[in-house]
């Protein structure tokens, strides 16, 4: 974060954060795992100017303050911890609501459960390459728990509480986009062996049908980098950029994203969610009947 980082405490907890007050909604990025909330900047950077943002980091991350004392003591939290607590900056903070949430990897999941949870205060939803809570129970070695950066300073996530609360799906529709990593990005993956028994094939099939999942589960639309690993926002900040303010200008209503930029910018719209039917897009739009 820059210059303008300021922090509150909240439940206890000292949160960084950096608040650009401007055009409502005001649109707020929550980093994956361990992120200090910098991963943001070039998408940031590329929106249009006067928008209104909020990026911050987590406890234990960043120049974020270590988790309360009973928190540290307590057993791993599934993710709508991570989701009160970003109700409870935002509250502090005074940013008026609703809110576009982005969330990248984990932070996916907690803008997930945020929606969920308080769907009236969410006009917009952007899932950046957002994790699985089932992947876990694929693999043979199971990471049921994941720290959230610091050791003994961060949040630790019960990835089995996690996919408890991953259903029921949305009770209320929330405008949403989903984009994904390039396909086969999987294939240059160094340690294979962490993900057996899928080969780094089945892991890329595994991931791109949870993307796809998503936008099926919150009737929205999805959206495929070209050459973007796990960290679309530095691979491709254009993308995600070119996505965001689509979200913006919709403010609240029904997103249209404009094919032509979205691959200059360097992706592909591939489909979008309507009543539990699959729209195709071409190279210039949705496919219609007669196409």
């Amino acid at each position: 974060m820059n210059d303008l980082q300021k922090s509150c405490v909240v439940n206890g907890i000292e949160l960084a954060y950096r608040y650009v007050p401007g055009d409502a909604p005001c649109i707020v990025f929550v980093s994956g795992l361990g992120g200090s909330g910098e991963e943001w900047d070039s998408v940031i950077e590329r929106l249009p100017a006067g928008l209104s943002t909020l990026v911050y980091a987590r406890a234990g991350c960043g120049e974020s303050g270590p988790v309360d004392a009973a928190t540290a003591a307590a057993s791993a939290q599934p993710v709508q911890w991570g989701a009160e607590q970003l109700l409870a900056l935002l509250g502090t903070v005074g940013v008026q609501e609703p809110w576009i949430l982005v969330g990248h990897s984990i932070g996916g999941l907690i803008v997930d459960a945020f929606a969920r949870l308080w769907p009236d205060l969410v006009c917009g939803l952007v899932l950046v390459d957002a994790s699985d809570p089932a992947l876990h129970t694929a693999l043979d070695v199971d990471k049921e728990v994941l720290v959230d950066g610091r050791e003994g300073e961060a949040w630790r996530i019960s990835y089995p509480e996690t996919l408890d609360n991953f259903e029921p799906g949305p009770q209320r529709h929330v405008e949403t986009v989903v984009i994904g990593s390039a396909m086969w990005r999987w294939l240059p993956v160094k340690e294979a062996e962490e993900y057996r028994p899928l080969s780094l094939v089945e892991m890329d099939q595994w991931w791109h049908r949870h993307q796809l999942q998503l936008a099926q589960r919150w009737s929205g639309h999805l959206v495929v980098p070209h050459f973007a690993g796990h960290l679309v926002q530095k691979d491709s900040p254009d993308l995600v950029a070119e996505v965001v303010r689509s979200m913006a200008a919709a403010k609240g209503g029904a997103v249209q994203l404009d094919q032509p930029a979205v691959l200059r910018a360097g992706g592909t719209v591939r489909v979008s969610v309507r009543d539990e039917t699959f729209i195709e897009w071409n190279a210039t739009g949705p496919r219609t009947d007669g196409d």
